[in-house]
């Protein structure tokens, strides 16, 4: 990946650009999880865990932290960098850390399995996040934010989708915007 090396590098000699990157960084990440999980057959054989079909099975909190998780990984990809700067970022990241948590609390019962790897992710997402301290972290730490939310909006995918098709509330995948 020699190509995000000379991007990284270049971000942090531009300050200016730097949270342009970022938002394209991210933005295309996510793009790239979505594309991938939609049209990628999945790496390993499905789970033998079977996703409850109907909305009586689903309860309002596994709704809610599904629409709350949903939310704050859209608001990710809406992500301005270059109008709300690192603490902005920070929140955001914070945001998708704590609604993944949530989710993880309200999915366990259900999806055992995929709460396990939610877990992972979101447990990486938090040292992510503890890494921005500045302008200059939060170019340095492009690809790893980058990367980390990826991770955490693909672990919480399955339980996401399961859960739409039983709440309403739980809003549509938001594709980063094209140039």
């Amino acid at each position: 990946m020699p190509g995000i090396v000379g991007l990284t590098g270049w971000a942090c000699r531009s300050r200016a650009w730097a949270p342009r990157i970022v938002a394209a960084a991210v933005g295309c990440l996510v793009l790239v999880g979505c594309a991938s999980q939609s049209s990628a057959p999945p790496a390993s054989p499905p789970s033998p865990t079977v996703a409850p079909t109907t909305s009586a099975t689903y309860s309002g909190e596994l709704c809610s932290a599904a629409a709350e998780f949903q939310t704050a990984a859209n608001a990710i990809v809406d992500l301005d960098a270059s109008q709300v700067g690192t603490d902005g970022v920070k929140k955001a990241l914070q945001d998708l850390e704590t609604a993944g948590t949530n989710l993880i609390a309200a999915a366990e019962q259900q999806f055992g399995p995929q709460v396990a790897e939610l877990k992972m992710a979101v447990a990486s997402l938090r040292g992510t996040i503890a890494g921005l301290t500045d302008q200059d972290s939060l170019s340095t730490n492009l690809g790893k934010i980058a990367a980390s939310v990826g991770v955490v909006e693909q672990a919480g995918q399955p339980i996401v989708e399961s859960v739409r098709t039983g709440c309403p509330s739980v809003p549509p995948v938001e594709a980063p915007p094209t140039a």
